[in-house]
């Protein structure tokens, strides 16, 4: 489950991060929401298998992992709504910033979500 999680958040930050190279390139008026949604989606996929891995495969789920289940999920979401509150805060400035910057405040909340369920899943491991 960590292989998996690990070459996914991989190939998902590549390929996202591809796109908004191009998209950034190919627009002549930036839509930094748009950036900022592939961020959140380059490491969202790679994150929620962290997590699923997590609940294991009995129906109660694992209750060791119950700690890095809720702080992971806390993390995230906390992450998500202060990374949107930064990306407003960038847009309404009414400065122009490149592609990237957007891609980067997407990513950057789910690193310590996925990392926190990624050391869950080694700490519980059997």
């Amino acid at each position: 489950m960590i292989t998996w999680s690990v070459l996914i958040g991989l190939v998902g930050a590549l390929a996202t991060w591809g796109a908004t190279r191009t998209l950034g390139a190919r627009e002549s008026s930036q839509r930094p929401h748009l950036h900022w949604s592939l961020g959140l989606a380059a490491l969202g996929p790679a994150w929620l298998i962290a997590f699923v891995g997590l609940l294991g495969g009995s129906p109660t789920g694992r209750p060791e992992a119950s700690f890095f289940l809720h702080l992971s999920s806390s993390a995230a979401l906390l992450g998500i709504i202060l990374s949107d509150a930064a990306a407003r805060r960038l847009r309404e400035s009414g400065r122009a910033y490149r592609s990237v910057t957007y891609w980067l405040l997407g990513g950057a909340p789910l690193v310590p979500a996925w990392g926190i369920a990624l050391l869950g899943l080694i700490w519980t491991r059997p």
